[in-house]
């Protein structure tokens, strides 16, 4: 999703990452048009949704600050790149004082902007968690006039890092500086079925039912190919071979457009070249995806029977494990995006490329009871 703390983010280079997409990226230029006070996005994982935002927000009329909560621990650390961003966006002029340097006339008359906050304890990271993430939205708030449009990205893989009252805390201290009068409109991206969606459900929270929500789904092969009919003027390659690559890449886009690329000059049909083009990004992935699916059994210890389960087509509640185990697994492989629900009833791993390694690796008789159900 968004790539910067700093500054509003760079959009992709061209029009590809659209491909797939364009009706959702229509949709949210639609919605963010609007203007509302509160838009939260429930995105699956590796959809495209963050080359999507890019797009959207460098097409705003009003200032942008980005916020990209995967780099941040705690309340407080959002609360730091929260301010950083802002003043990185907003008031470019004062970044060498925030970032320790000397206070010139320019920084000055920032400072003066921000008098009524707690300056040094943001910069430093300093004092309770909770009251330097008020006054960072209070720094959006002044230096962008209560009209920069605050994005923060990735914002479930924060609030999973947290214990469930600390999320709660957090996501309140947001909502009650949303209902201030000098509030700025404000956009959260979560995942699917995250902490943040379920807020907004929770009669209980302090967020439900506070905002429009847009939800961002991972688009089918047949969608790259009809988007590529309208749209795909600056994609030069043919529709069969991204198709077959949305195919392998379950419509993952970071993963087509790498297939794509690396599909391109090889001789053959389209959709041999795909494959030949995804099997050598998967060879040169091994390492490093079987380090991460060994890592896994430290989310619970059934997560890697789990993983090569669902991989493999094969329910996980038919492992010769028990159900409040898998159970277990499911939810906290969920809570770190590693697997999701495109629809009520199924799973799926969200990298397509730990989904070809794992089916690969899977238990002999894993790999029969899929064969024999295909």
């Amino acid at each position: 999703m968004l790539a910067s703390t700093t500054a509003r983010p760079a959009p992709p280079t061209d029009g590809r990452w659209l491909i797939g997409r364009s009706a959702e990226h229509r949709e949210l230029a639609f919605r963010l048009g609007e203007r509302p006070d509160l838009l939260i996005v429930e995105a699956d994982p590796l959809s495209g949704t963050s080359a999507l935002l890019a797009l959207a927000l460098d097409a705003l009329p009003r200032p942008v600050v980005a916020v990209d909560a995967r780099r941040t621990g705690d309340a407080g650390d959002l609360a730091t790149a929260i301010a950083d961003a802002a003043v990185a966006a907003l008031a470019p002029q004062a970044g060498g004082w925030w970032n320790g340097g000397p206070l010139d006339p320019e920084a000055a008359r920032v400072a003066r902007r921000l008098a009524p906050i707690a300056i040094d304890e943001l910069r430093r990271g300093a004092g309770d968690t909770l009251a330097r993430l008020r006054d960072a939205l209070e720094v959006v708030a002044i230096l962008g006039d209560g009209d920069a449009l605050l994005a923060i990205d990735h914002l479930d893989t924060l609030l999973e890092r947290l214990s469930d009252a600390d999320a709660r805390e957090l996501l309140a201290a947001i909502r009650s500086e949303r209902q201030r009068a000098s509030a700025m409109p404000l956009l959260l991206i979560g995942r699917t079925g995250g902490r943040l969606a379920r807020s907004l459900r929770d009669p209980a929270h302090a967020l439900y039912r506070s905002g429009d929500v847009l939800a961002i789904h991972r688009a089918t092969p047949r969608r790259f190919v009809d988007d590529l009919a309208m749209e795909g003027s600056m994609v030069q390659e043919p529709a069969a071979l991204v198709a077959a690559a949305a195919e392998l890449a379950a419509g993952s886009p970071a993963y087509v457009w790498r297939i794509v690329k690396r599909g391109g000059p090889i001789g053959g049909a389209p959709r041999a070249r795909a494959l030949t083009a995804w099997q050598g990004l998967c060879w040169d992935a091994a390492p490093q995806t079987a380090q991460f699916f060994e890592a896994l059994a430290s989310t619970q210890r059934a997560a890697p029977s789990v993983v090569c389960a669902i991989s493999s087509g094969v329910a996980p509640y038919r492992l010769a494990i028990n159900d409040k185990t898998v159970n277990a697994a499911l939810n906290r492989l969920r809570a770190r995006g590693i697997v999701f629900r495109p629809q009520p009833r199924n799973w799926a791993v969200s990298d397509p490329m730990l989904a070809a390694w794992a089916r690969q690796h899977a238990p002999g008789w894993m790999r029969r009871v899929a064969g024999s159900a295909q």
